[in-house]
């Protein structure tokens, strides 16, 4: 969908009181237009209008009208500064066109992002793991039935519930005990 369509699409869901689905809309532009500023201030303004401050303050961060109390809600949800860059769905790009305000903020982000970003070393920096020669297993303890376990079986159980569930046993590990095809 082009998006000047999707855009009156938006305009009509927000008419409508539908603005669960504007704000699904305006995400998927933003995906498709990262760095486009009117929209992701139209997002915000769809937040705030369903009441997610949180995320209001994500998608206006980047804008001149988000709000401080918006940004600082942004921030309480998603502590780290690393997360909150990688929320702002920029795909690695610089945005472009940021206003007096928007531009320190973004800058100052992304510093945080990287004076705390801890990255994991490389596989080639690991130092190897020694192998250790496996252990043989225990010998698996044998089938069968003793005279004690048949007694038992006996008195707790009845003779026919017993004699069923020999045979049942035994039937089972002739079939697991041999080789198959």
């Amino acid at each position: 969908m082009a998006k000047p369509e999707a855009l009156l699409r938006v305009e009509a869901d927000l008419e409508h009181g539908r603005v669960r689905s504007a704000i699904q809309r305006l995400g998927g532009l933003i995906s498709a237009y990262p760095q486009d500023l009117e929209l992701r201030a139209r997002l915000a303004d769809a937040c705030r209008r369903a009441g997610d401050v949180p995320e209001a303050g994500r998608w206006g961060f980047l804008t001149e009208d988000a709000e401080p109390h918006e940004i600082a809600a942004f921030t309480r949800k998603n502590r780290s500064a690393t997360d909150r860059l990688r929320l702002l769905h920029l795909h690695g790009e610089e945005p472009r066109g940021l206003g007096p305000l928007a531009q320190p903020r973004y800058a100052e982000l992304a510093a945080d992002a990287a004076r705390t970003d801890v990255r994991p070393p490389k596989d080639d920096a690991l130092p190897p793991v020694p192998r250790t020669a496996s252990r043989p297993a225990a010998p698996a303890p044998p089938l069968g039935w003793s005279l004690v376990d048949l007694l038992t079986a006996l008195a707790v159980f009845g003779p026919v519930t017993v004699v069923v569930c020999v045979v049942i046993y035994e039937l089972v590990a002739a079939v697991f005990a041999s080789p198959h095809p």
